[in-house]
């Protein structure tokens, strides 16, 4: 059952309640009904913190990986610049090929870190956004509760 549907036969529920004589306004509902939409209530909620909690996995095991590869290629290139720097003839040519490798890896690392920072900000955005609604309409349903109260 989705979180709005849970909310609104909450809201039948208290309609539905009859009114204690010379109780202020306090209404007798079905404390078992109650205790399963609010059962139902906190189901629903998590999957959205595990998607959530789903998506800073997801981002941490990319950082991670871009971390591997371009620690990789950064030790690759900086193998193959040993073995040019090794052989005399081809000294400088060797030492220029070996900065230039360094240089694309560690700009492909800045770019890939950059790229999975900016996925991870925008699904924990969007994430953020849907639990911000989800959270007003519960408040929202909280109020209009505490209206009928009264």
């Amino acid at each position: 059952m989705k979180i709005e549907e849970i909310l609104v036969a909450m809201e039948d529920l208290l309609e539905d309640a009859w009114s204690m004589p010379l109780s202020g306004g306090k209404c007798v509902v079905s404390t078992v009904e109650l205790q399963e939409m609010i059962t139902d209530l906190r189901a629903s909620l998590p999957e959205e913190i595990r998607q959530s909690n789903e998506i800073i996995a997801k981002r941490d095991r990319i950082i991670l990986q871009g971390r591997e590869e371009a620690e990789l290629t950064i030790n690759t290139a900086r193998a193959k610049a040993d073995k040019l720097i090794s052989q005399e003839n081809v000294y400088r040519e060797a030492q220029q090929q070996a900065q230039e490798i360094i240089a694309q890896a560690q700009q492909n690392a800045k770019e890939l870190r950059n790229s999975v920072v900016e996925y991870c900000d925008s699904i924990l955005a969007r994430t953020a956004d849907s639990l911000n609604k989800s959270s007003a309409a519960i408040e929202e349903t909280r109020k209009s509760v505490l209206k009928k109260k009264a």
